[in-house]
């Protein structure tokens, strides 16, 4: 569990686990002589001193900051008498910038250098009574957009800046659509005593951390470590996939072996529940897991501040609490069935009655919690090995031959999509082998065959990170450089980009719609606060109202449809409000199939239409072209009133103008999607 109250790490700047081996001294550049200390000394001591002197620092600061009118901004005191104090007991020699530089016409007022030189790693102090988010008179960008446009703009990789409480690693990220960084709340990592983490902030901070220059920014320990936690990344991707897959064989043979599911097996044995059907539902109550160890670990589910009910959801609903009972090395199987049956109850307090508004919950709604989704395992009994079994596999992972805990909090959704690529290679199967069902995914033979046949029929690969980065460069940028140049207001600014319309034919588990949905979210939150680096709240507020708006998908595998809604629904979740309602966005169905002019029409269905392609049987095919074909002949045999289906279709658009119009911010307001 991440019990790093004092950090904040947004983005993939460096992983929480990378943090844990930087404290055991398990990684590189954690030697005395690596922070410049004599080899004599030790650097456990050279931390007390800077505790010390911290401490000490930050408690003469404060004095001062008391006597201070409150309307002052306080940046000369926070600079002198802490910021530039604690920056030379980390060795610097931090260099006032009188001069603001100019970088491709934009003006830059960096107020520090790590110490003399122009190539020295930059370092921005403002004010301890400002945010480093905020604006305050005629700076054109607040201190953290300051910060992050002056690296994207210059050869500088990391910089540094700090109102004295709020101290944050930044690093050169052009194509970055959401806040990246490192934050250490210094103010409450002293008034609480909490050394750990000050000691963790020495080790990040440091200025050995940083590059000496812009010539070797690429080398310094604090780029290396970022790149350990990209390939840390590549790791957990490929866990979290292997877990899946084995969350889901283990559920679905727990529940078809229980003695209580007879009416499961009569239903498989009678093929009134399909393997693939079976198989659907179990992928539906992993993404359900999934989602719930995300909004959990992100802290977003609880709308108020009632400390007792946020207690009594982590006691006794939460999945973190699974989660620590499946993480215990030696659970064994002794036959209950309690955790499960639990677990349908926060289920339901999720669904579309709400009851989970007694605890202060967020509302989620939605296809996903849906009190009919799991239709045929609902009423199910599973016995809580196989549950926690399955829980341990979705919750840890090895790495370098230790157990560890895999950081929902800081997951990127792309890394769902890993998920769904593996799954495409696997069958799903239901086998009987003396009176004994087990469930599997499997590969060989026939199934593989199977398999890859869904795979090519329904165009179902995995697009890769850098093809979406270049799509959403090429592609949807310059639509919306367009669309806000056509309009001046900051209200019509706000109504042009929602007026975009994304559509992916083939979306498969919303890759790129994830990047089209953060791309245009981050200029909508831009045109609103008036940021270019806006806020996380403002950015997430932005990305649901984007979600709500502008992005359409359409996949012919189901399963892809299904993950998609929920990388979706995880992106732009925010706490207080449902679900979005994505039933109309999100559709399985072939983009492909269709008619684009109606006048084709007029002679009949054209013969081409039922050319065999792929997985079709060539003789039935034939013998339909040539009944088609037959039937053209007859005058008047296919006649369609084009004005009546106009009507029509007029109707189902203004149905979609009513659903585009409904808030979304209530459950009530989901269900009007019911007509």
């Amino acid at each position: 569990m991440n019990t790093l109250t004092g950090i904040q790490i947004e983005g993939n700047l460096i992983a929480f686990d990378l943090t844990t081996e930087l404290l055991g001294n398990e990684l590189k550049g954690q030697t005395p002589k690596d922070f410049g200390i004599a080899q004599t000394n030790k650097l456990e001591d050279e931390i007390a001193i800077a505790w010390g002197d911290a401490k000490t620092y930050w408690a003469a600061f404060q004095r001062r900051l008391a006597k201070l009118d409150e309307t002052q901004t306080a940046t000369s005191l926070t600079r002198e008498y802490w910021v530039v104090p604690l920056l030379e007991s980390l060795g610097y020699n931090p260099e006032y910038q009188a001069k603001a530089e100019i970088v491709e016409g934009q003006t830059f007022a960096i107020s520090h250098r790590a110490e003399a030189g122009e190539d020295k790693p930059p370092i921005h102090i403002i004010g301890s009574r400002l945010r480093l988010e905020e604006r305050i008179g005629k700076p054109r960008l607040s201190a953290h957009a300051l910060m992050q446009e002056y690296l994207n703009c210059t050869e500088h990789l990391w910089g540094i800046v700090t109102n004295g409480s709020q101290w944050r690693l930044l690093r050169d990220c052009f194509l970055m659509t959401r806040l990246t960084y490192i934050e250490f709340n210094l103010e409450q990592i002293l008034n609480n005593e909490n050394y750990a983490e000050f000691g963790l902030f020495y080790r990040l901070f440091h200025r050995t951390r940083l590059p000496e220059g812009m010539e070797d920014a690429d080398k310094c320990l604090l780029e290396f470590y970022h790149q350990q936690t990209l390939q840390q990344g590549g790791r957990v991707r490929d866990r979290l996939r292997d877990g899946v897959e084995q969350a889901l064989q283990l559920l679905g043979t727990g529940f078809l072996q229980h003695p209580n599911n007879q009416n499961l097996r009569d239903k498989i044995v009678s093929g009134e529940l399909t393997d693939k059907d079976f198989y659907r539902q179990l992928l539906l109550l992993i993404y359900r897991l999934l989602f719930l160890m995300v909004a959990e670990s992100r802290n977003i589910l609880s709308i108020g501040e009632d400390a007792e009910k946020a207690r009594i959801y982590k006691e006794f609903y939460s999945i973190e609490r699974l989660r620590i009972l499946a993480e215990r090395p030696s659970y064994r199987r002794e036959g209950f069935a309690d955790l499960w049956n639990g677990l349908r109850v926060t289920f339901d307090i999720f669904d579309e009655n709400w009851r989970g508004e007694i605890l202060g919950l967020s509302p989620l709604n939605g296809d996903l919690f849906g009190s009919k989704v799991l239709h045929s395992i609902q009423e199910c009994t599973l016995d809580n090995y196989d549950l926690l079994q399955a829980i341990r596999q979705l919750s840890l992972y090895t790495n370098k031959g230790q157990l560890r805990r895999v950081n929902y909090a800081a997951l990127d959704v792309e890394e769902l999509g890993s998920v769904y690529e593996s799954l495409l290679d696997f069958a799903p199967k239901i086998e009987l082998y003396e009176g004994i069902y087990q469930f599997k995914l499997v590969t060989g033979s026939g199934a593989a065959a199977l398999a890859g046949r869904d795979r090519k029929t329904t165009g179902s690969y995995y697009t890769p990170p850098e093809l979406v980065a270049q799509l959403i460069k090429t592609a949807l940028e310059p639509v919306i450089e367009e669309r806000l140049k056509e309009v001046q207001t900051k209200a019509e600014q706000e109504a042009a980009l929602l007026s975009l319309t994304v559509c992916d034919p083939a979306c498969g588990s919303g890759h790129f719609l994830l990047a089209a949905a953060r791309r245009i979210g981050k200029e909508l939150a831009k045109v609103r606060t008036g940021e270019s680096q806006p806020g996380v709240e403002p950015i997430r507020e932005a990305i649901r109202d984007v979600i709500q708006h502008c992005i359409y998908g359409v996949d012919l595998n189901p399963l892809a449809v299904d993950l998609c809604k929920v990388a979706l629904w995880i992106e732009g979740f925010n706490r207080g409000k449902p679900l979005s309602f994505l039933d109309h966005r999100i559709k399985c169905g072939n983009s492909l199939v269709g008619v684009l002019d109606l006048a084709c029409l007029h002679k009949g269905i054209p013969d081409n239409a039922y050319k065999a392609v792929t997985g079709d049987d060539k003789t039935i095919a034939s013998q339909i072209k040539k009944e088609n074909k037959n039937q053209c002949k007859n005058k008047g045999q296919f006649i369609i009133s084009l004005d009546n289906l106009s009507q029509e279709r007029s109707h189902y658009g203004e149905i979609q103008s009513v659903i585009a119009k409904l808030p979304e911010d209530k459950t009530g307001d989901i269900k009007q999607f019911s007509f």
